[in-house]
């Protein structure tokens, strides 16, 4: 789990992330808890103690965890390990935003927005862009959230350096159910099973 900020404001809507995607070959929650509570701050650092405590990792920065779908935006983060593949999902327009958590196969409906931000990550790089916004006076605009991730990527081995960055103008006559629409679409093709959708 990495950085996604998403902002819903009401005449537009913006998303962006980092692309590092870190695989854990076996399990070492020792190194885990070191990278995600900011303890580790650069590649070398987390490169290092990988080696110190014998730790294989596979680290990439090519991952999307933003992407568009039609009109509208969508974040995720992911957790996968052998026993358990848990997603947690941003669907975005202007003025509206839908969160889901999806655990294996089944996707259950976390919260319904209006206008505001919402932060995935872990603990260190959430406190990070809270920290950012309440600095702005909250005035969450495409331009912050790019700063929050350079300054995420530069702060934490958890955080790749690249970005990515999608903003929409486009307004639904219903955003509730656009947004509703297009969970269920990817739950059709995912064959993701959506429990009790509100």
């Amino acid at each position: 789990m990495s950085l996604v900020i998403a902002l819903a404001a009401s005449r537009e809507a913006v998303i962006g992330a980092d692309r590092r995607a870190i695989a854990f070959l076996g399990s070492c929650p020792k190194l885990e808890e070191e990278l995600y509570s900011g303890l580790i701050k650069n590649d070398q650092q987390l490169l290092d103690r990988a080696s110190e405590i014998g730790v294989v990792l596979q680290i990439t920065n090519s991952k999307e965890k933003v992407w568009k779908r039609g009109d509208l935006l969508v974040g995720e983060v992911t957790e996968i390990s052998l026993e358990l593949c848990r997603r947690r999902r941003i669907y975005l327009a202007p003025g509206s935003s839908l969160q889901v958590d999806i655990t294996n196969d089944e996707a259950r409906i976390r919260a319904w927005n209006g206008v505001g931000c919402t932060v995935f990550g872990n603990r260190f790089t959430q406190k990070l862009a809270y920290d950012e916004v309440s600095r702005a006076g909250g005035r969450v605009n495409e331009a912050l959230i790019k700063s929050i991730l350079a300054k995420a990527g530069n702060s934490s081995a958890s955080v790749s350096r690249e970005c990515t960055v999608l903003h929409s103008e486009i307004k639904q006559s219903d955003p509730k159910a656009a947004l509703l629409k297009a969970l269920e679409e990817d739950c059709k093709e995912s064959g993701w099973r959506l429990c009790a959708p509100q």
